[in-house]
């Protein structure tokens, strides 16, 4: 019974909602490392089994510098978008818990607040994109590359012009491939509302090699820097490399 919510929702029975912490531990096997799949700088991916699917759960790391903002910013996006080329989202969880612990030497304790914040996706089963990305593109058809190429760029536009969303953390690593190897765009942490874009980010995170020179060093965001991420994308996965090589090598 305890597993019918998320079941519904994968069904498309239900919508994206909150979810609870102790289904989502559950399913993870208390997040254990051989349920780990993936690791990033805001967070560590696991699998989660129910009875007869699976899931992805991001548990975002450091209970004790949580950005709530980011956090929160991810999950607004994530609630807006449904495509066949964006990773498709199941629900969030917002845990919040007081510890007491006890001072060593003293009688007294203190009480730490222990907070958990994780997210639940699709699970999709092929890997990202990086790792098809060599110098021979390990045997992948032009035929297989184009679809890619095609696929992401709609699931682009599915933020871009009709969610008003910029991604803002573009790249291969961040595009996840299904057994039919259609790419699904992932991980909105850094994404933007479009009618924000003009401001000036002083805190910012990128991926060097993907990031747009006018956020990289003004902090300028549009739509324009995840369509210079896609251009680097599409170059790598037609070349095998990040920049256009040498007539020598062409």
């Amino acid at each position: 019974m305890e597993y019918d919510m998320l079941e519904q929702i994968l069904e498309g029975k239900e919508k994206p909602t909150n979810l609870p912490f102790a289904l989502l531990q559950k399913i993870t096997d208390d997040f254990s490392e051989e349920r780990e799949i993936g690791q990033g700088g805001f967070g560590t991916v696991y699998k989660g089994v129910l009875r007869n699917r699976n899931v992805a759960v991001k548990r975002i790391m450091n209970n004790y510098t949580i950005d709530e903002k980011l956090f929160y910013r991810e999950v607004n996006s994530l609630l807006k978008v449904n495509h066949k080329n964006v990773v498709r989202f199941l629900g969030f969880c917002a845990n919040t818990e007081q510890a007491a612990i006890k001072i060593e030497g003293k009688k007294e304790y203190i009480y730490a607040e222990i907070r958990e914040r994780l997210l639940c996706f699709e699970y999709v089963s092929n890997g990202n994109l990086q790792n098809y990305i060599t110098d021979e593109l390990r045997g992948l058809e032009w035929n297989v590359r184009f679809q890619i190429i095609k696929d992401i760029c709609e699931g682009l536009f599915h933020l871009h012009m009709e969610n008003h969303i910029i991604h803002m953390d573009l790249k291969p690593a961040n595009i996840l491939l299904d057994h039919h190897m259609v790419p699904k765009v992932t991980d909105f942490g850094l994404s933007r509302l479009d009618e924000n874009s003009q401001t000036m980010c002083a805190n910012r995170f990128l991926s060097l090699g993907y990031c747009a020179p006018e956020y990289l060093h003004s902090g300028r965001m549009s739509v324009k820097s995840d369509i210079y991420s896609l251009g680097v994308i599409i170059i790598e996965l037609v070349t095998g490399h990040k920049s256009i090589p040498g007539n020598n090598n062409t």
